[in-house]
Parts: C-alpha cells; sequence; structure tokens
C-alpha cells in the first residue's frame, strides 16, 4: 500500500482548500472565543431561513447539501430555544412546516451579524475596494458551483 503524498503547496487546487478550512476553523475559533450564542451552523440555518422565509427543512437540506435528519435535528435546537418558529405550530415537526425567524431570532441572527461582520471587517480593512469586489465575486462564483 502507498503512503499518501502531501499536498504540493504549488497546487492552487489545494492551496484553495486548505485556505478554505483556515477560514472554517477560524470561524469556529471566533465564535467559542466571543462567547457568541449562535455557532457557524446555527447562523447558516439563521441565515437561510431570513433570507427564504417560509422554507422548509427540505429547502434547507437541499440548499446545503445535507439529510434532512440533520437539518431536522439543527432546527430542532433553534426552535427550542425560540429563534424559529414554524407559521404551523401545532405540525408537530420541521420537515414540511414553513419556517420563520422569531423576534428572539431576529435579534440574536442580528447582534451575532454584527459580531461577524465586525471581524471580518477588520480583517479586511486593508485590502482596497476592488480587492474586496474581486475576493466577494470569486466567493460568489465558488458557491455558485454546484457538487458533483
Amino acid at each position: 500500500m502507498t503512503a499518501p503524498t502531501a499536498p504540493d503547496n504549488r497546487d492552487p487546487i489545494a492551496r484553495v482548500q486548505r485556505e478554505l478550512l483556515t477560514l472554517g476553523r477560524r470561524g469556529t475559533a471566533r465564535v467559542r472565543r466571543e462567547d457568541e450564542a449562535l455557532s457557524v451552523v446555527d447562523r447558516s440555518l439563521l441565515t437561510y431561513i431570513q433570507e427564504n422565509p417560509g422554507c422548509r427543512a427540505i429547502d434547507i437540506a437541499t440548499h446545503f447539501q445535507l439529510n434532512r435528519s440533520t437539518v431536522s435535528r439543527q432546527l430542532a435546537a433553534l426552535l427550542e430555544h425560540g429563534y424559529v418558529a414554524s407559521d404551523d405550530e401545532t405540525a408537530g415537526g420541521s420537515r414540511g412546516i414553513a419556517l420563520r425567524l422569531t423576534p428572539a431570532g431576529s435579534a440574536a441572527f442580528d447582534r451575532s451579524t454584527r459580531t461577524v461582520l465586525d471581524s471580518v471587517a477588520r480583517r479586511l480593512a486593508g485590502w482596497t475596494e476592488d480587492d474586496l469586489e474581486a475576493f466577494a465575486r470569486m466567493l460568489e462564483r465558488y458557491n455558485a458551483e454546484p457538487d458533483e
């Protein structure tokens, strides 16, 4: 059996993957360091629900390419904390019902967004407007590509 080889530091694909990994780890560390109430997962769900009012768990699962049961578990915590509600509270679950942020969810999301944006702005403070635009476009393009 051949031992795996280390990624070539000149390979741009390996470099992109390494930087995306670092980005994710730093985001997680920031949440812990700043005693943020919302995790990265919580923020991603709340962002999607805020941008897509009335979405269902299956919509979220499809968007993030996750299993419905995973999303349902993640949503259960947000429902329990009162950050998310369904338009039909008697439906008994979150898979097929329309979801929305509650006032408490909106407030927590707004606080968290300010914290995250402040952190990102500090890291990008020395970048030119052209660099920021190019970086944003590249990230949007990367995230728009479907996984195979």
